[in-house]
């Protein structure tokens, strides 16, 4: 029963998340409705927008498909003809994401049981809202994707639950996966690096993309504003139109972050953003786009130096902190170029994922295809802040224990089991092997903790003269001596006995008295 209650709190909680979201884009668009229009025309309308909002924010296509009227006040031919919004507004989605982070930080006290029913009922009831804010938002002129309305949002209240779990049971789930996989022991200290290292360069990479959107609209400040105020809108529509760009400030700071890495980005079919050189076409009218700057300078090419930076700082912490090493374990060559090789793969296989979810279709025509090359992106990404964390690592080592030698504690040899045995017999055919294994077999047992001497082989002590023991003189036993007053005692019954005549019965009496057990009955 009470996992019964876990999944059922779990499903309230995740339900009230995503509802919370879909009441929030309505108000939005109820307050343009009432203060801009009057409350003038039909409140469903303003619903369905907020609800193709909502389903932007979470990656969900949603069908367009323009009237007449307004084909012709875009001006645009292919506005005629039906097309799909698919570029997402993720900083809604953030929003359902994080309150979901929070929900599985608390589910991570409950049992393994438990902690798994509800979050696949937080997951299927965030799916249920999406898809009945679906159905209730099909219109001829604007259609979300139902399929997508139920699995995307379901997904993202997934992840984030998970990723919380993850995070706060880390140590748990890597070790039942090293026991499940069979890894040795001395490959967990770089894995558990190369996990944390890129995870935090691909984090310092997106760091460099907002650094770089931020200082893009700084410089060209003076053409946001004129853009603003050719808009002309309310003061209200100016509020609105800052919530949407704030909505796609994540699709933003992934492109800049393309951008950086060097790939670059589109902004429409034919066109191309990057430090090489930027070619646009007509772009829609959105004051965040000033920040790109159409005209090619010569310290772009100085920009894509910046992830490396980024991921030589997260190479240089994970240096001192995770691959410190210790006198008992010190650290090895081969374990920084594990961390930075697999340090990289992650953070390019997470730049992807993140440069395939800032790409999609703004609109109709040409802007059917915008945002950066995903796989260009990742592979990029890879070799940049692999290059990075190596250099890192491998300049941040002061404070840290030194590298170890080859052949000292858990050599590479020992980890591939490779090493070799103390009872294989070294080959005599070959002196130089010869030595080098004696000098290895020398490292290994200087660098062995002390065992008991029984477990040692005889063969392999060695032996040294010791002087002999000197046997102690035995210690004389003293008889025990008679007291003077007995002896004279004994002498004068003896002297008795002499001068006493002899008498057969008198003998008789004198035996029993000296000897009584003699004459003690028999049985």
């Amino acid at each position: 029963m009470r996992r019964v209650w876990a999944g059922i709190g779990q499903a309230v909680e995740s339900a009230a998340i995503a509802a919370v979201g879909l009441v929030l884009c309505a108000l939005v668009l109820l307050a343009v409705w009432g203060i801009d229009q009057g409350f003038a025309g039909d409140p469903l309308l303003q619903w369905r927008i907020a609800v193709d909002a909502w389903m932007l924010g979470h990656g969900v296509d949603v069908g367009i498909t323009l009237a007449p009227d307004a084909v012709l006040a875009i001006g645009l031919e292919e506005a005629g003809r039906s097309f799909v919004l698919s570029l997402g507004a993720w900083g809604i989605g953030l929003v359902t994401l994080w309150l979901h982070w929070r929900s599985g930080r608390r589910l991570a006290g409950l049992p393994p049981v438990e902690t798994g029913i509800a979050v696949v009922a937080g997951a299927l009831a965030t799916g249920a809202v999406g898809l009945l804010a679906g159905v209730s938002a099909q219109h001829p002129s604007a259609a979300p994707n139902l399929g997508q309305a139920f699995a995307l949002p379901a997904l993202v209240a997934l992840v984030g639950m998970v990723g919380a779990l993850l995070a706060a049971r880390g140590h748990d789930w890597l070790h039942a996966l090293a026991r499940a996989l069979t890894i040795e022991d001395g490959w967990l200290r770089p894995v558990r690096a190369a996990l944390r290292a890129g995870i935090g360069g691909a984090i310092g990479v997106l760091g460099v993309g907002a650094l770089l959107v931020g200082v893009g609209l700084l410089l060209r400040f003076t053409d946001g504003l004129l853009l603003m105020e050719s808009l002309e809108v309310t003061h209200l529509g100016a509020g609105v139109l800052l919530l949407l760009q704030l909505a796609l400030a994540p699709v933003a700071i992934v492109w800049g972050a393309a951008w950086a890495i060097g790939p670059g980005f589109m902004l429409g079919r034919g066109s191309s953003v990057s430090p090489l050189g930027t070619d646009l076409g007509p772009v829609p009218s959105l004051p965040m786009l000033t920040a790109i700057d159409p005209d090619t300078q010569s310290w772009m090419l100085v920009v894509v130096a910046l992830p490396v930076l980024a991921a030589v700082v997260v190479g240089a912490f994970a240096r001192q902190t995770t691959l410190a090493g210790s006198a008992d374990r010190p650290v090895h060559w081969w374990e920084l170029a594990a961390t930075a090789v697999g340090g990289g793969v992650l953070a390019g296989a997470l730049l992807g994922v993140a440069a395939m979810l800032a790409t999609g279709a703004a609109g109709p025509g040409r802007l059917s295809l915008t945002g950066p090359d995903a796989v260009q992106v990742a592979a990029w990404g890879a070799l940049e802040v692999g290059a990075g964390l190596l250099i890192g690592m491998l300049a941040g080592g002061r404070g840290a224990s030194a590298l170890a030698r080859e052949g000292s504690g858990t050599s590479m040899r020992d980890v591939l089991g490779f090493g070799r045995s103390r009872d294989e017999p070294v080959d005599d055919a070959d002196g130089a092997d010869d030595v080098v294994g004696t000098d290895d077999v020398a490292d290994r047992d200087a660098d062995a903790p002390a065992t008991d001497s029984s477990a040692v082989d005889p063969d392999q002590q060695e032996t040294a003269a010791v002087e002999p023991v000197p046997t102690p003189m035995p210690v004389p036993t003293r008889m025990p001596t008679r007291d003077a007053s007995s002896d004279a005692a004994e002498r004068d019954r003896a002297a008795d006995d002499a001068s006493e005549p002899t008498h057969p019965e008198h003998e008789r009496m004198r035996d029993q008295a000296r000897h009584p057990e003699d004459d003690r009955p028999i049985g």
